[in-house]
């Protein structure tokens, strides 16, 4: 007893392959790295500096008091004053 398979279920099977490769392709990814953490935290807030606008973290930059106020300054402009 032999089976034939007519063209046009061949057709039908072809034509939807790529498609149910993909989407098993994306699934098995998504599976994979829904629970992942990023490696790298994102950036905080970042001041300027008051005197060349250079922009950092404020962990990296040095404040400095006028009259009540806070001016960020980067350790480059911090260094030449």
């Amino acid at each position: 007893m032999t089976y034939a398979i007519s063209q046009e279920t061949l057709g039908w099977i072809f034509g939807l392959a790529p498609l149910v490769i993909g989407l098993t392709i994306f699934m098995v990814v998504w599976l994979t790295t829904r629970r992942e953490v990023a490696l790298v935290p994102p950036m905080g807030q970042t001041f300027a500096c008051a005197n060349c606008g250079r922009r950092s973290v404020r962990e990296h930059m040095v404040p400095q008091m006028h009259d009540g106020a806070v001016s960020y300054v980067c350790a480059h402009c911090a260094g030449a004053h």
